[in-house]
Parts: C-alpha cells; structure tokens; sequence
C-alpha cells in the first residue's frame, strides 16, 4: 500500500526530527559542543542544560528520539488516524511546555525550534489532512 502525498510530507518532517534530535543526544552523552550561537538569546548550550532538560532522569533529546521514531513506525506501520492525531497532540503537550521552559531559561535553543516547528507542522497536518488508510 503506497504511502498518501501528506503521509510522505510527514515521514519527511519526521525523520529530520529524528535526525536533529539524534544529534542533541549524541551531543548530551559526549559532551560535544553544539554548533548553535552562544551569545544572545539563541544559545543552546544554556536551554540543553539547563533543569528543564531532563524529564524522569532522561534529557529531553532523548524523548525527542524516540517520539519521532515511534512516529516513523505509526506512519509506515500502524496508519491509524485516530492514533496519530492522539499521538501529536502528545508531542503539542511536550511543545507547550518546552517552549515555557525556553521562556524560563531566557535562551532559545535552535535545533529545539526545529524540533517544535516540526511538531506544530504534523500536528496541523493530522488535524486538516492526513488520512493514514488513504492510498493516495
């Protein structure tokens, strides 16, 4: 069964997600710098470290995996409808207090933006369009 225009557009957007949040947690578990602006507003070093980090003893990048690898499994896998309209509105939930967190912080992460435009995105998209049982 071939995937739907909308379906593929969130597979897209899913597995950059995926990327993006790999990178910050391969950069939590080295200690690697981030290649993010450190003065001002945008720096990631102060967000990806900072007490909101870090949800049940694990960082944030590493729900952000897995969120997004379980997204990729609903779209290719399970194409429920009603299960990814539920799940993304899970990851809205996370957004909201993600970007609280930033406010708190007073910085702003940019690998964290992407994340959230992402999220916002599919989220749109599950509510207006998708049809996981489309084969469009």
């Amino acid at each position: 069964m071939a995937l739907g225009k909308l379906a593929k557009i969130v597979l897209v957007l899913a597995v950059i997600g995926m990327l993006d949040t790999a990178y910050l947690t391969y950069d939590h578990y080295t200690n690697t710098a981030v290649a993010c602006p450190t003065h001002g507003v945008i720096n990631c070093g102060n967000v990806l470290s900072s007490q909101y980090s870090v949800l049940l003893g694990v960082p944030f990048a590493v729900w952000g995996l897995v969120f997004f690898i379980i997204e990729i499994a609903i779209i290719l896998l399970v194409r429920n409808k009603d299960l990814f309209v539920i799940y993304n509105g899970i990851g809205i939930a996370f957004v909201a207090y993600l970007l609280y967190a930033e406010y708190m912080i007073g910085n702003i992460c940019l690998y964290c933006t992407l994340v959230h435009i992402i999220v916002v995105t599919t989220f749109i998209i599950s509510i207006l369009d998708y049809d996981a049982k489309s084969t469009a």
